[in-house]
């Protein structure tokens, strides 16, 4: 399920890569619709980013600590951007020009890529944690490991949709993995969470839902 194949290798040509993103969309930030809660996010990750690379670069102050911190950051700011830049791709407000400006795969890289599966819902297993938290895996039955199965389908993750006792409408979430975890207040301590969810390929294009399940927040 790998997304993250078009990003930069090398450490300076992925921070030049990550920043000109950033940079391109607090520009086209309302143009673009972009929710200040993703774009706050690009920004403490890219700029927290930048600066363990810059002391990582510093012989003076590169030791084992600084090289840990660095790759940290790095994982936290490439997972984020192996989703933020499908929301991008799927923005009908940021154009083909824009977005190979900004260093991402053309949209005729995605373009053939079939709808996922009609027939295939993925598995899920929701396991709550003590701290208000609920940790949603998904799954495929009887084809092997599901990673591969699911790079060879064209899938790029999976959607989640929940919702919690009292609320009248569905949240949902992205993940390129094959877990996400979702973090509640303890004030929804005691209230059920009702979750369900879809494949989706790299346009955010979905299948069909999964059965839903329901569990209690602790």
């Amino acid at each position: 399920m790998s997304t993250t194949r078009y990003q930069p290798t090398k450490d300076a040509d992925f921070i030049a890569w990550v920043t000109n993103i950033k940079n391109n969309c607090l520009t086209n930030q309302t143009q673009w619709d972009l929710k200040s809660s993703d774009t706050d996010k690009l920004l403490a990750y890219v700029d927290n980013a930048v600066h363990a690379y810059e002391v990582n670069i510093n012989p003076e102050l590169k030791n084992r600590h600084t090289s840990m911190i660095k790759k940290e950051a790095f994982i936290t700011l490439k997972t984020f951007m192996s989703l933020f830049t499908l929301q991008l791709l799927a923005d009908e407000l940021i154009s083909d020009a824009e977005i190979e400006a900004m260093g991402l795969r053309p949209r005729q890289h995605h373009a053939s890529l079939p709808l996922p599966d009609p027939t295939e819902a993925p598995e899920i297993t929701a396991v709550v944690g003590q701290h208000h938290d609920v940790t949603v895996y998904v799954s495929v039955a009887q084809h092997g490991h599901p990673a591969e199965y699911l790079k060879k389908k064209g899938y790029a993750g999976f959607i989640l949709r929940y919702r919690k006792e009292g609320d009248s409408e569905w949240h949902q979430e992205l993940s390129t993995k094959l877990h996400t975890m979702l973090l509640f207040d303890a004030e929804d301590e005691g209230k059920h969470v009702t979750l369900t969810v879809a494949w989706i390929n790299p346009r955010l294009e979905h299948g069909p839902w999964s059965d839903e399940t329901t569990t209690l927040i602790n």
